[in-house]
């Protein structure tokens, strides 16, 4: 049984059980879309099927560190229980030593002002904001489709925030 919901997912990470703590985590990670032997290519391809791209016309840049100020939101809003989520992981991911899993970013290099967007992530950006650290990013540049990706996310044109500066329901 596949667990998606944000409440549970952090009652099992802050279990005292550690077979729940570890079913909490790959829950975590399911939700990130980063499991266990995934690459950035299966964040690109996620990315591409997401918006119905082709990911060979798509280049995928090395992981980057990125100052979460940086970042467009292209959602409006962040969710309380999944910002408790990402609290309980990234507790739980540093008492194991694993690797807090990246986020999407869409490079825009055409653009002055909103050029970094994140595809998915925007909870973890937020959160590394108020940690004031860096996060991770797997970074996508549209090559032969820039103007369909720039379509797909006219809504981060519309709304114009910062993923960290978006309202917290």
């Amino acid at each position: 049984m596949q667990i998606k919901s944000p409440f549970e997912i952090t009652r099992l990470l802050l279990s005292t059980d550690q077979e729940e703590r570890e079913r909490g985590y790959n829950a975590f990670l399911g939700r990130t879309h980063w499991v266990k032997g995934n690459t950035t290519a299966n964040l690109c391809n996620l990315a591409s099927i997401q918006f119905q791209l082709n990911p060979k016309h798509i280049k995928i840049l090395p992981p980057k560190t990125m100052n979460p100020g940086l970042l467009w939101a292209s959602q409006t809003r962040l969710e309380h229980e999944k910002l408790h989520m990402v609290d309980a992981a990234h507790d739980y991911i540093a008492e194991q030593g694993e690797e807090f899993p990246p986020i999407i970013v869409w490079d825009l290099y055409q653009e002055k002002r909103i050029r970094y967007i994140v595809h998915d992530g925007h909870h973890r950006s937020w959160y590394f904001n108020q940690k004031n650290q860096k996060v991770e990013a797997v970074i996508l540049q549209p090559m032969e489709n820039y103007r369909a990706v720039e379509k797909c996310l006219r809504h981060a044109f519309q709304i114009r925030r910062l993923a960290i500066n978006l309202p917290i329901f």
